[in-house]
């Protein structure tokens, strides 16, 4: 079977690597624009990857935003600022307690990360005449998609799944934040670009370039240290 020539759907390039007809090829006014090849699917290595880390996130995070849907500090203050009414039925008497306030923006976009993963189960049972799982939970959908994720990544609309996902990701990481800081690994070479901005992101176990944004597993990161370590061994 011939490899396959096609871009990935979502227009990513190779870092420093040009097209014929680029006239930023300097590197100042072009970091590189040459198409990425789609090898999983419509999709290249690195976007197949990211997909497949928010599929797997996705119930933790629904679970982490249900955590964060009472505004605390306002509820505090409501339990200080208690009405005084007669004959009230709750804590001391004549004190009515108000229900701690919701963050609606929180909740929306809990429903919203839910009904995506929901959907994208439902569509694809559709589009290849297959059962889905039994009821519809975070969980299970999650699963199931990473279970179908090849065929998942070979949709004709596989780039629009992907932004709507990454956006809902985003969206909800503003409204309650749980990605710790970056850590750098300094002075480790990439094995893409050489350059050395290798990071993991907040809640992550990846190595993600900085730079060509290449992503690497804990194992393959283990072995590319080897490696490092075998050249200046030899030098």
């Amino acid at each position: 079977m011939s490899e396959t020539t096609a871009e990935c759907v979502r227009g990513c390039t190779m870092y420093r690597y040009h097209l014929a007809q680029c006239e930023g090829i300097d590197g100042e006014t072009c970091l590189g624009c040459l198409p990425k090849r789609a090898n999983k699917g419509r999709l290249c290595d690195t976007c197949a990857r990211r997909l497949e880390l928010m599929i797997h996130d996705a119930p933790t995070v629904i679970r982490w935003l249900t955590g964060n849907m009472t505004a605390s500090d306002g509820a505090s203050r409501m339990k200080e600022d208690y009405e005084r009414r007669g004959g009230g039925s709750s804590g001391e008497k004549g004190l009515v307690e108000h229900p701690a306030p919701i963050v609606v923006g929180i909740l929306d976009a809990r429903d919203l990360l839910t009904d995506r993963l929901t959907l994208w189960v439902d569509d694809w049972c559709e589009h290849k005449g297959l059962a889905g799982p039994a009821i519809h939970t975070p969980e299970l959908d999650a699963e199931y998609l990473l279970r179908w994720l090849p065929g998942l990544c070979a949709l004709d609309w596989i780039g629009d799944w992907w932004q709507e996902m990454a956006e809902t990701m985003s969206e909800a990481h503003a409204l309650a934040p749980w990605r710790p800081a970056v850590r750098r690994l300094p002075g480790v070479p990439c094995p893409g670009c050489t350059e050395t901005n290798l990071v993991i992101y907040g809640g992550e176990t990846d190595i993600c370039c900085g730079s060509c944004r290449i992503m690497m597993s804990e194992d393959r990161f283990e072995l590319w240290q080897t490696v490092l370590r075998d050249e200046r061994a030899a030098s």
